[in-house]
């Protein structure tokens, strides 16, 4: 069994997309300063809990295409629960990716051009390549509060911190370590296309929240 508490090559997609949580956003930005929501915004429960599906809706939300009943006649999509539920799903499937040691797929809840959410995606392809996987859900993901939404945009803002994780081998060896990192504010803008609510982009501040 080998320890090393040094990040690897592969490992600095940790330290760069969401340990660190530089301000690189998809097409760039200065960082976001986890400014509060204005008062009509609507918060709601954490995600990236040790296990299991995140919390704070009744309902699943393993889906980015949740739905709502409405009294005058069949189903119908609500967007800001919609919207949350891509943001929800986003940082989950990060999480889940990393614990199975694969490399996570997006394209159900990032933009293609989102260079953050590339980095944060090079996280699980970094344990992947290393042949090994997260013993705990890397990102600690705080309530997400929605802005009131746009025509076709979206605002969602919590908070990031990094948990302490083991790089375990298929044997349960531990293969490196990795330090926790304290919690920054993050800002995702979503878009909508043809395909649903889309993450075009992730800012997190340079500073703890």
């Amino acid at each position: 069994m080998r320890t090393d508490s040094g990040p690897p090559r592969h490992a600095r997609y940790l330290l760069v997309a969401a340990v660190v949580i530089l301000a690189v956003g998809c097409g760039g930005g200065a960082a976001t300063t986890g400014a509060p929501a204005p008062p009509r915004a609507q918060a709601f429960g954490p995600t990236g809990q040790p296990s299991g599906p995140v919390t704070g809706d009744p309902r699943p939300v393993g889906s980015v295409s949740q739905v709502v009943a409405t009294p005058s006649g069949p189903p119908a999509a609500d967007p800001t629960r919609t919207a949350l539920a891509t943001v929800q799903a986003y940082f989950t499937e990060i999480n889940t990716a990393s614990r199975e040691g694969r490399v996570a797929d997006v394209s159900l809840t990032a933009m293609p051009g989102c260079q953050t959410c590339m980095l944060d995606v090079g996280v699980t392809r970094g344990f992947h390549d290393q042949g090994g996987h997260a013993d705990v859900d890397p990102l600690a993901v705080g309530p997400v509060v929605m802005d009131p939404l746009g025509d076709r945009a979206a605002t969602a803002r919590t908070t990031v911190a990094i948990r302490a994780v083991r790089l375990l081998d298929a044997a349960g060896n531990t293969v490196r370590t990795y330090p926790a990192q304290p919690a920054r504010a993050a800002t995702a803008t979503l878009v909508l296309s043809s395909a649903g609510w889309r993450i075009q982009n992730v800012l997190y501040a340079t500073g703890s929240s």
